[in-house]
């Protein structure tokens, strides 16, 4: 059976949420009321900016922890890995469960400000009927796009599968659609160029 697949891209705009904290436990009380776009922001938006963020942290929420101090909570909240959740509120209870066993008022140099983002997808001009088609279309896609079919497509359909691994599976190429849905993991060692050079070796190989 063939399906043909449309390439789209993401755009984010990020506003700022009003809220902010100065604490520990002003940030625990603050991340039960925040927008879940406002926990996808902060998760993810390390790996957008690679290289206009300065942090050996994935997400935002563990540099401001470091950053101040809080060394082991810190290493706990960079270890939630958010492409594991297909719903942001059990993401934001596991972070809730961590900070449960913090408690300081210590005021912080730097207070951490809470943005959320309003996310705008659209469709390409590309799409594709064939392999051939499929392996061209990533070539001329932005890393937006990659970004879109590889990790929200998953947290926007609740599936396990990325956009990519499933149109190839259809397509009866599952050895590749296997490889890729794999790449997640890769997402925190390699910058959003080098997945899609990735995925381009493994589409070509």
């Amino acid at each position: 059976m063939s399906i043909t697949f449309e390439f789209k891209t993401e755009l984010w705009t990020p506003t700022y949420t009003q809220i902010s904290a100065n604490t520990i436990n002003d940030f625990k009380i603050a991340i039960k009321s925040i927008p879940l776009n406002s926990l996808l922001y902060h998760f993810y938006i390390n790996i957008f900016n690679y290289n206009l963020i300065s942090s050996i942290y994935t997400n935002s929420f563990a540099d401001w922890f470091y950053r101040n101090g809080y060394y082991s909570l810190a290493e706990e909240v960079a270890f939630i890995d958010p492409t594991e959740y297909l719903d942001l509120e059990n993401l934001r209870q596991d972070l809730i469960n961590i900070l449960s066993k913090y408690n300081d008022d210590k005021i912080m140099q730097n207070a951490f400000y809470f943005l959320t983002i309003k996310r705008n997808i659209f469709f390409t001009n590309l799409k594709a009927n064939t392999l051939e088609e499929f392996v061209n279309g990533i070539k001329n896609s932005s890393i937006n796009s990659i970004f879109y079919h590889l990790v929200m497509s998953k947290l926007d359909n609740k599936k396990l599968i990325n956009d990519y691994s499933e149109w190839l599976s259809i397509q009866g190429h599952f050895q590749k659609a296997e490889l890729i849905n794999k790449i997640n993991l890769d997402i925190y060692v390699l910058n959003l160029i080098q997945v899609k050079q990735l995925i381009l070796e493994i589409l070509t190989g």
